[in-house]
C-alpha cells in the first residue's frame, strides 16, 4: 500500500484501538466474579460499533480529514463531559445513576480515539505544516497511462477516466508543450484534482537529473507540491484583497536546480508545471504562460498573460510604465 492510501489505514488503526473496551469489560466480569450480563454486553457491543462507525467515516471523508477528526472530538468530548457530569451528580440532583461500566467504557474510547488522533496529527505536523489537510484533498489520481512520440521525445501522459471535450483539448495543448529540453513536467487540476499530467521525466537525456529519487516519486512529489502551492495562493489571495491588487495569476518556485510553476488558469483550474534545468527556467516560464493562454482558449476564456517582452531574451523584468500609463489588469 502506497502513501496515498495511507488514510485507508485510520479507520482499522482507531477500530483496533476501541477493542480495548472488550478486553476491559472481560477483566471486570473476571475481577469482579459476576455472571454474564446480558445488557453490559450490548452496551459494551454498541460503545464498540458507534466508535468503528466513527473511525470509517473520518478514513472514508479524505476532503478535510483533521478538521473532522478535530470535530469529531469536540463532540465525543462534550458527550463525555455530560455522562461525567450525570455519574457525579445525578444520585444527588434527580435520584438517578449512570452504569459505571457505560462510563469506564465511553471514557476509555474517548481517551483512545483522542491519543490515536494526537499521535497522527504529531506525525503529520513534524511532515509539514499542512500536510495532512493538503494530502487528504488530493483525491485519486490520473492512472489511465499511454506513451507518445513526438520528434525526439517519448511523453508520459496519465488521466482520469472520461476527461471531457475541452480537457482533452487541453491535454493535447500540454503534451505539443513539454520536451526534454526546457518544460519537463505539466499538470492540470479542476475541481481540487488533478485530472491529468504529462512528462518526459523518462527520458534518457534527463538521467543526470535523477540521483537520490526516482521518477515516480519525483512525479508524485510534484503532485503534492501543487496542491500545496494551490492552497497557499488561497491563502495569500485572501490577504491579497485588502491592496486591491487582484489574484495571483503566477507562482514560480525558482530552485537550485530548475523551477516549480504555478498558473491560475481561471477560479477552478489552475497548472503544474516543472523544468530541471536551472538554465532553462525563463523559458520554461515564457511555455508555461503561452500554454495557459491556450487552455483558456478552449473554454473560450480571454488570455491573462499579456506580458510585455523584456530589452534581454530569457528575463521577466518588466520596463517601468510611465505615471501617465496604467499597468495592465491582467498580467503574471
Amino acid at each position: 500500500m502506497d502513501s496515498r492510501d495511507r488514510f485507508a489505514r485510520l479507520p482499522v488503526v482507531i477500530a483496533s484501538l476501541v477493542l480495548l473496551p472488550v478486553l476491559l469489560e472481560f477483566l471486570a466480569w473476571y475481577i469482579e466474579g459476576e455472571e454474564y450480563d446480558t445488557a453490559r454486553a450490548v452496551t459494551v457491543v454498541g460503545v464498540i460499533v458507534t466508535l468503528a462507525a466513527v473511525a470509517t467515516v473520518l478514513g472514508r471523508i479524505r476532503a478535510r480529514l483533521p478538521v473532522l477528526m478535530v470535530a469529531a472530538l469536540t463532540v465525543t468530548a462534550a458527550g463525555e463531559a455530560v455522562l461525567g457530569f450525570a455519574a457525579a451528580f445525578g444520585p444527588v440532583l434527580w435520584r438517578g445513576s449512570v452504569p459505571g461500566e457505560l462510563h469506564g467504557l465511553v471514557t476509555t474510547g474517548v481517551s483512545a480515539f483522542a491519543f490515536a488522533t494526537g499521535v497522527y496529527l504529531l506525525v503529520q505536523y513534524n511532515r509539514g505544516l499542512y500536510l495532512p489537510y493538503l494530502e487528504a484533498g488530493m483525491g485519486p489520481l490520473p492512472t489511465a497511462t499511454k506513451r507518445k512520440v513526438i520528434g525526439e521525445s517519448e511523453i508520459l501522459i496519465r488521466t482520469v477516466p472520461d476527461i471531457g471535450p475541452a480537457v482533452e483539448k487541453a491535454l493535447g495543448s500540454c503534451v505539443s508543450m513539454v520536451d526534454q529540453d526546457d518544460l519537463h513536467f505539466v499538470a492540470y487540476y479542476a475541481g481540487g484534482r488533478c485530472c491529468f499530467y504529462t512528462d518526459v521525466l523518462d527520458d534518457a537525456d534527463l538521467a543526470h537529473f535523477f540521483h537520490d529519487t526516482a521518477q515516480e516519486e519525483r512525479r508524485e512529489l510534484y503532485l503534492k507540491a501543487g496542491n500545496q502551492l494551490n492552497w497557499l495562493t488561497g491563502r495569500l489571495n485572501n490577504q491579497f484583497r485588502r491592496i486591491e491588487g487582484g489574484i495571483l495569476v503566477r507562482t514560480v518556485l525558482d530552485v537550485e536546480r530548475g523551477a516549480l510553476y504555478l498558473y491560475w488558469v481561471d477560479e477552478a483550474r489552475y497548472l503544474v508545471g516543472v523544468t530541471l534545468d536551472q538554465r532553462k527556467v525563463d523559458v520554461a516560464d515564457d511555455k508555461m504562460a503561452r500554454l495557459v493562454d491556450m487552455i483558456r482558449g478552449h473554454f473560450t476564456l480571454p488570455p491573462i498573460n499579456q506580458r510585455e517582452r523584456p530589452p534581454k531574451p530569457g528575463g521577466h523584468l518588466r520596463s517601468v510604465v510611465p505615471r501617465s500609463e496604467h499597468w495592465p489588469e491582467s498580467g503574471s
